[in-house]
């Protein structure tokens, strides 16, 4: 039986505070990079592993990213959007996305890039897993022998800090409240590596990243010329 590859659920409503006015009227994954809105990048990034169904969760300035992706046609993919109307979190948003997401679904970030083998990862890892690196500077993960035993964010000191995705069973959302806002990854990252329901995968430090000045001026130093 063949079974369907999941949808990849991408958080790309928030304000990018951290950039002043480049993000004044902008979403931070919209930015350009190279004449290209850096969330293209992204997604071309699973498309090109074979995952091409998106949900799109929008919030600040959600019509330009809706007006310039559409239903994702145009890019050859498949996209769907869950819109916040207040901010929620990354799990209100989760929460409120979930008839979108199917049975288990890869998330990641839309200020985040990296040219993965996510379908190698997403086929090798039927259950709830957690991408992470060994720490540079802070960290929020401790693993042993392929399974998260502790998931903190106040923790700055722990061995390894979560690669910015996962793939995840639906029904971890059931761990989140009712309403309000709040975090998917303290919430649900933890409660599954305290029952030792999280795997985990070191991956190397390969990415690019947006969040903040920095990072962006590293980024656009790489990317300008692809």
């Amino acid at each position: 039986m063949t079974v369907s590859k999941p949808v990849v659920a991408v958080l790309c409503g928030g304000f990018g505070t951290r950039l002043g006015e480049l993000t004044r009227d902008l979403p931070k994954p919209m930015i350009s990079i190279g004449g290209r809105p850096y969330l293209e990048r992204v997604l071309e990034s699973f498309a090109e592993r074979g995952l091409r169904r998106f949900v799109l969760l929008t919030g600040f300035r959600h019509e330009v990213i809706e007006t310039h992706f559409g239903d994702g046609a145009g890019f050859g993919i498949e996209i769907r959007y869950s819109r916040e109307q207040e901010p929620l979190g990354t799990g209100g948003a989760l929460r409120d996305a979930r008839p979108l997401l199917g049975e288990r679904f890869v998330l990641t970030y839309g200020d985040v890039l990296r040219r993965f083998d996510y379908d190698r990862f997403v086929r090798e890892h039927p259950g709830n897993c957690l991408a992470v690196y060994p720490r540079i500077s802070v960290g929020n993960t401790d693993v042993r022998d392929g399974v998260a035993v502790r998931f903190d964010k106040r923790a700055p000191g722990l061995p390894f800090i979560d690669a910015g995705f996962s793939v995840m069973k639906t029904a971890t959302l059931d761990l989140l409240p009712a309403e309000g806002s709040c975090s998917f990854e303290e919430i649900v990252y933890a409660t599954l590596a305290q029952r030792g329901e999280l795997t985990c995968e070191i991956v190397d430090l390969d990415f690019y990243d947006i969040g903040t000045p920095d990072e962006l001026a590293r980024t656009r130093a790489a990317l300008e010329t692809t």
